[in-house]
């Protein structure tokens, strides 16, 4: 009798997760994939469920392809060895370069046709592997390419789409590049072409942004590479091939070693403008369930509940199952290649709280064996879409277990999310900079905890940070309503998201101002600082790119709201303590004693080598102006908050200030002179 499908992955659960399984079959080789040489390719698969494999070889891409060019998509079948540990093997002589592959897997009399889990090249869309041999895809002097130096020392971290960065037809880049990788290499870019005003790449340098977070551009399989000449968008978090670029981002999708190119001629070109490279990494589901990796070991790289049920903690139907070691083994190889192979800074992981503790610790270690390692930034969602069936009991990465995590792991806030801006997920709900009187007097407490980082034990609720180096302050991201909009349509209760409000102007320059005056890791949405609108859309995932694309004379019209940025930018790195990662660094703020919702703290760090010896800093979240007494001494004005601002400080106040409607005001005490 033959057992139901859902009874039939509840004995397979109880298996993958045995020790007999894992002493059986655990491989900690690092030979897993195809492996390229001038005379011969080795090619290694792990399959331990598999009764015989054979590898398959194409000439290209894609029978479509070989169909429209009207030429023999042979292939050759080669019958693959059993080895240790579960894996398949054979090595084929010859030179493979620019040849294709599969794997014919064989389970319980069932033969599938996959992909290679660990392709380094495929094809068009994805559907077959390709041999590559590596060297040939490195640009000029790739082997002269480093990490900017000290940018992990000082993060700020821009979130940013590659479609959206120039599919604007103002961008400035040449038209066959707009949208894709190359656009990242083009130097001297503006508002079309003008000269005028800064875009892409020359924008980023002028801005002063330290790391540009990219959004997927592993391969994904929710666009179409063959029908590229068609409008389409995603953000990509639809994984396809985990260790090969996307190839919609290519001027050539089809031919594999062609995005791997100008993959890695992009990340030297942002390089060279002294920008690290963060790569956002999708390991909590796949595109769907027909996976290469399903299709390569059935059922053991999901989680399935007590009654075989897939989980959808990922709200995709697959959640994947890092704490079985082999995904466990396979997320770190991952990760290691994209910062060895294509020299990536770091990694943001996607709805981190599906992953395990000891995976994401485990993950920390092997980056930080890596030569300068340790520099690699390495940050997540410490949250689910929904439940999901962690086994072996797993440890679940969720803002709560943080304490649990490496120090140099780091977690996004919504504590300081919300709290700013109102429930990012209520569309009228207001918070400390949009909100009334009892709205922001609700705001405060939380706001002052996202001052220390939520390092001040007095000030902890359930989350328990390390040290600042753990937390990752933002208002804003590529999901839900920008901030623009969801300021607009908190205060004012009507979609007008294209007029120019000063009052929501001033509240989004207030929010900025408390994200760059926080311990941690600042985080911005890219066109934040230029009033981005998606004219209200709250999930413009598969929207249009029109809808979605930086809006490069909307950045021009909003000039002024990216030159307040800027100053804060440049400021942060000027200001005590700020820059300060260490669990010590919430002691050196001192909170001053504020009626009703107005926070005053001071700032002050014996070890600060700048010109500052204190900073004081005000957010005032009221709708009018309040007078305040100063601390003793004599302070320069950096900023008013709103039109004033200069990193040499303005006038000396003593004594009293007035703090304008929604602000946040900076002040320095400088150094004095040691005699």
């Amino acid at each position: 009798m033959v057992k139901p499908e859902s009874e039939k992955r509840v004995f397979l659960k109880e298996w993958f997760t045995s020790e007999e399984f894992l002493n059986k079959y655990y491989y900690t080789g690092e030979d897993l994939g195809a492996f390229w040489r001038k005379d011969r390719t080795q090619f290694k698969v792990w399959a331990p469920t598999a009764e015989k494999v054979f590898l398959k070889i194409y000439a290209f891409g894609s029978r479509e392809e070989a169909l429209e060019k009207e030429k023999e998509d042979f292939a050759e079948n080669f019958f693959m060895e059993p080895g240790e540990f579960g894996t398949w093997s054979v090595q084929v002589e010859g030179n493979l370069n620019g040849l294709y592959y599969t794997y014919l897997v064989t389970v319980d009399g069932k033969t599938c046709e996959t992909g290679d889990p660990y392709a380094r090249a495929c094809g068009v869309n994805g559907e077959r592997s390709m041999v590559v041999n590596l060297e040939q895809t490195n640009p000029k002097d790739w082997e002269k390419d480093r990490r900017p130096e000290g940018i992990f020392q000082k993060p700020v971290i821009y979130e940013l789409h590659i479609q959206d960065f120039s599919y604007d037809f103002h961008s400035g880049v040449q038209k066959d590049w707009q949208g894709k990788y190359l656009a990242f290499t083009q130097n001297k870019t503006s508002l079309d072409g003008k000269g005028e005003f800064f875009s892409c790449i020359e924008y980023l340098k002028w801005l002063g942004v330290t790391y540009v977070h990219l959004l997927p551009a592993f391969d994904f399989g929710s666009v179409d590479e063959r029908n590229l000449e068609k409008e389409q968008f995603n953000w990509g978090y639809d994984p396809v091939n985990y260790n090969v670029p996307e190839g919609s981002y290519a001027t050539d999708a089809y031919d594999g070693s062609v995005r791997i190119l100008e993959f890695k001629q992009m990340v030297q070109a942002l390089h060279q403008a002294g920008i690290g490279v963060i790569m956002d990494v999708v390991f909590n589901h796949t595109y769907h369930l027909n996976s290469v990796l399903q299709r390569t070991v059935p059922d053991y790289y999901y989680r399935v509940d007590s009654k075989g049920n897939y989980t959808n903690g990922s709200a995709c139907g697959n959640d994947t199952a890092s704490e079985r070691e082999m995904f466990r083994k396979f997320m770190g190889d991952s990760v290691c290649y994209w910062a060895t192979e294509y020299h990536i800074d770091g990694f943001r992981f996607d709805l981190m709280g599906l992953h395990d503790v000891k995976t994401m610790n485990q993950i920390r270690q092997r980056l930080d064996n890596l030569p300068n390692g340790e520099e690699i930034l390495m940050y997540g969602e410490p949250w689910a879409a929904d439940k999901t069936a962690m086994e072996l009991g797993a440890v679940p990465a969720v803002a709560k277990n943080v304490h649990n995590l490496n120090s140099r792991i780091a977690i996004f806030s919504d504590l300081i999310r919300d709290s700013v801006k109102g429930n990012n997920f209520i569309s009228e709900h207001k918070g400390y900079v949009n909100g009334g009187k009892q709205e922001v007097l609700k705001a405060k407490e939380k706001v002052m905890a996202s001052v220390c980082g939520l390092c001040k034990e007095e000030m902890i609720d359930k989350i328990r940070p390390l040290a600042p180096s753990q937390i990752i302050n933002y208002i804003s991201a590529h999901d839900d309503r920008t901030l623009w909009d969801k300021l607009v349509i908190s205060v004012k209760g009507e979609a007008v998201y294209n007029q120019k409000d000063p009052d929501i102007l001033q509240m989004n320059k207030m929010a900025a101002g408390i994200v760059f005056t926080c311990l941690g890791i600042p985080f911005f949405q890219a066109g934040e600082e230029f009033a981005r609108t998606k004219n209200g859309c709250e999930n413009s995932y598969n929207c249009s790119p029109k809808l979605n694309q930086l809006d490069w004379n909307r950045a021009k019209e909003y000039r002024g709201l990216i030159e307040y940025y800027r100053f804060l930018i440049a400021m942060r790195q000027t200001l005590p303590v700020l820059n300060r990662l260490d669990k010590e660094a919430a002691k050196q703020i001192l909170f001053l004693e504020e009626k009703g919702a107005l926070i005053g703290f001071i700032l002050e760090d014996k070890e600060n080598t700048g010109r500052w010896e204190q900073a004081l800093v005000y957010y005032n979240p009221n709708s009018v102006s309040n007078e305040i007494r100063l601390p003793d001494g004599k302070w320069k004005l950096i900023t008013d908050g709103e039109k004033r601002w200069n990193l040499e400080g303005l006038e000396i106040v003593m004594d009293r200030l007035e703090l304008l409607p929604r602000s946040v005001t900076v002040l320095g005490k400088e150094k004095r002179l040691k005699i």
